[in-house]
């Protein structure tokens, strides 16, 4: 009798603990890595919780609310971004910013979202596989990311001042004196004249300082006065382009572009033929002698500003066209793919871009 009792004592154990465990498999906690703790129904709300900082401070400025609906400023399903921690438990997927990548999110329970407008070199964690397999969408300047986000906006169709009532030739303003950027600007200046308002080889005043107060209004009303601007982005990294071409275009001053070798995809329609394009061009001598002829040519200089009256023409089926004429904004696309559980569920690649160097660019040091 006794070794009965004790055999069904031991049974029932068995089963509880087998109960147990498969209760532990089956429902959610802190760490699963299930996307399973916050459900999306219809017509529930999507809450984005921007779980790092923005530039070292909390992501106040993100914050915000889309109502749904499908006309401007609202969004096919109802959208909030916070930065409010205690939101946690209402949360559907967790955003961090690249530049401040730590620390992570507290679980994998829903998706992670990073966020990036600056390039890999600058931006390590970007060509670290182990943290980028953690993430699940991208928010990128990067064409091919899930919600591309460049900075290069669509550019204004004001019409320049007229070649003849330029006062200036060619003008620079960066103070990220990148080597081979700059090295590349010292050997142009021994064969073209060029006024450098920025930090590196400065020659020339009368530009505020780099972030000082409406830095960008006032160095576009200066290079409304150039022929050309140069516009020799940080590093050459794929699909990398700041708004230092929108400036420049935006004035009417031919950029001349150290860049990506993806430019063209950012000019789309008439904007191919507007800038000068370094790549183009073997040296620094052979450049300085291209805007030479153009600075003597006005036929040919206004060829490069067709486009402001033109205007951009075909720009449809191009990346660059869909976000600047999108209907909704990126964290309404992000809440979008959340609700449609769109995802890469095995995490994103690497960005492997390396920094820029002298021979790609025809010079030696």
């Amino acid at each position: 009798m006794l070794k009965q009792q004790i055999s069904i004592l031991f049974v029932g154990l068995s089963i509880f603990i087998a109960c147990m465990v498969l209760l532990l498999i089956i429902l959610p906690n802190e760490t699963s890595q299930n996307f399973t703790r916050v459900p999306y129904a219809v017509d529930e709300k999507i809450v984005l919780l921007f779980w790092s900082n923005l530039w070292g401070v909390p992501a106040k400025r993100s914050e915000g609310f889309l109502e749904k609906g499908n006309d401007g400023g609202k969004c096919p399903v109802a959208c909030e971004v916070t930065s409010n921690h205690s939101r946690i438990k209402d949360s559907h997927a967790f955003v961090v910013h690249a530049r401040d990548p730590y620390p992570l999110p507290p679980n994998k329970d829903i998706p992670w979202v990073l966020t990036s407008l600056e390039n890999p070199v600058y931006t390590p964690v970007l060509k670290n596989p182990a943290y980028m397999s953690q993430f699940h969408l991208l928010r990128s300047y990067r064409l091919d990311s899930d919600f591309p986000t460049p900075a290069f906006t669509k550019p204004s169709l004001d019409l320049p001042i007229p070649f003849k009532n330029k006062t200036g030739g060619i003008m620079v303003a960066f103070s990220n004196c990148e080597r081979v950027r700059t090295e590349y600007l010292r050997q142009l200046m021994k064969f073209i004249k060029i006024d450098s308002y920025g930090g590196c080889l400065r020659n020339k005043k009368g530009l505020i300082e780099r972030y000082g107060a409406d830095f960008k209004k006032k160095k576009l009303f200066l290079q409304k006065s150039y022929k050309f601007a140069i516009t020799f982005f940080n590093q050459d990294c794929d699909y990398f382009v700041d708004d230092q071409i929108l400036h420049a275009l935006n004035a009417g001053a031919v950029p001349i572009v150290m860049s990506t070798d993806k430019i063209y995809d950012f000019l789309p329609g008439n904007l191919r033929n507007s800038i000068v394009n370094v790549r183009d061009f073997k040296n620094p001598a052979d450049l300085a002698e291209h805007l030479k002829f153009l600075m003597n040519n006005e036929t040919e200089y206004n060829k490069y500003l067709e486009w402001k009256t033109k205007g951009l023409g075909d720009i449809s089926g191009t990346i660059i066209g869909s976000y600047w004429n999108r209907k909704f904004n990126h964290w309404c696309q992000v809440c979008q793919a959340i609700a449609q559980k769109k995802w890469h569920k095995q995490g994103l690649k690497v960005d492997e871009c390396q920094p820029r160097q002298y021979n790609t660019w025809g010079i030696h040091r």
